[in-house]
């Protein structure tokens, strides 16, 4: 006779959810009420805070940024928090800064620059929005596409 009794043993379950965003938040965590396109979260790619990458990432969707990141990025929509901090390159359709940004930036469509923001170097942008406290400060450009602009070059001392 056998004192022990033996329960029946069951596998756990899992289970896989399928993420289907309702309405796309800020990074303040408030709901953003303007239409904006959504994205895969499966492609998109977030740097964490604390978190430091040299290089350069290309991605087809969403790129945000809480860490550092010294490189290029090309990428469709680029979003550095308070935290991140970014120096290279940058080539977007769309471009949302609340931390730091230093280099050559194309923005296509919008850059929007928040009022904890800093804007430094090479901007070429499609439309701009900065809120008061932002800082934006380089070259900055906007693309006349009816009127091709000139090439500066640079004059030698004589």
């Amino acid at each position: 006779m056998s004192l022990i009794k033996l329960k029946s043993k069951t596998e756990p379950k899992y289970y896989s959810k399928s993420y289907e965003p309702k309405q796309r938040e800020t990074l303040d965590g408030t709901a953003d009420s303007k239409t904006q396109t959504t994205f895969n979260s499966s492609s998109s790619l977030q740097i964490g805070n604390g978190v430091t990458i040299t290089g350069s990432i290309k991605a087809d969707n969403e790129v945000t940024i809480q860490g550092t990141l010294e490189g290029d990025v090309d990428c469709h929509c680029l979003i550095v928090s308070k935290s991140g901090n970014i120096k290279g390159k940058i080539k977007t359709e769309t471009m949302i800064i609340e931390g730091k940004s230093d280099g050559e930036i194309t923005v296509n469509d919008l850059l929007q620059i928040k009022s904890t923001g800093s804007v430094s170097g090479k901007v070429i942008y499609g439309k701009i929005q900065v809120e008061d406290g932002g800082k934006l400060i380089g070259e900055i450009n906007y693309p006349d596409k009816e009127h091709k602009q000139e090439e500066f070059k640079d004059w030698k001392a004589l």
